[in-house]
């Protein structure tokens, strides 16, 4: 780990560099679709609800995301005309030390921004990058040996594992060739 921020990995083709937050973003991201695809997510009930201000209109928003909360394990309750309860949160992210405020903050952006149609595949995608990228390990954040083996190990298992769901690129890589080319001082 380089940083604590990217892998450096030898492999029989040359030298290989990984940005461990994009990375572990798109495993997220599979994970979570896979987990989500097969039934609702394991959610935490919270004993008293976190309250999150938002406007009247993101509140009055909150039916047009209800079906596709249920499936990602959030509960949102209306608390009045510009507040939101958080009653119960996705496991992983408090797993993961997700901030519920923060997330749910995030989310009601989305919606006003762009919109969802209820039960949509592309909003369930859009609402899982940002599980994704939220419970991914960042730059800056040291791995065990294990953590880097278990991704390393995730990297091959994973179809999409060249871009995070963003579309930023999880890998460089240098061929043997290119490392000699680099390096020839003729």
């Amino acid at each position: 780990q380089m940083h604590n921020s990217y892998l450096v990995v030898e492999d029989a083709e040359g030298l290989v560099l990984i940005d461990q937050h994009a990375l572990h973003e798109r495993v997220m991201f599979e994970q979570l679709l896979k987990r989500v695809t097969a039934e609702p997510m394991e959610r935490q009930r919270l004993l008293s609800p976190v309250i999150v201000e938002a406007s009247a209109q993101r509140v009055a928003q909150l039916d047009e995301v209800s079906e596709l909360c249920a499936r990602i394990g959030l509960e949102l309750s209306p608390l009045g005309e510009q507040q939101v309860g958080v009653m119960a949160f996705p496991s992983l992210l408090f797993e993961r030390n997700v901030e519920p405020a923060g997330f749910v903050r995030d989310l009601l952006d989305a919606v006003d921004r762009d919109g969802f149609e209820a039960g949509s595949e592309e909003a369930l995608h859009e609402v899982l990058d940002m599980m994704a990228c939220k419970a991914a390990v960042k730059a800056g954040d040291p791995l065990t040996s294990d953590e880097v083996d278990e991704l390393l190990r995730f990297r091959g298992e994973i179809s999409r594992s060249a871009s995070c769901p963003h579309g930023r690129a999880t890998t460089v890589r240098l061929s043997h060739r290119d490392l000699h080319r680099l390096f020839d001082r003729r």
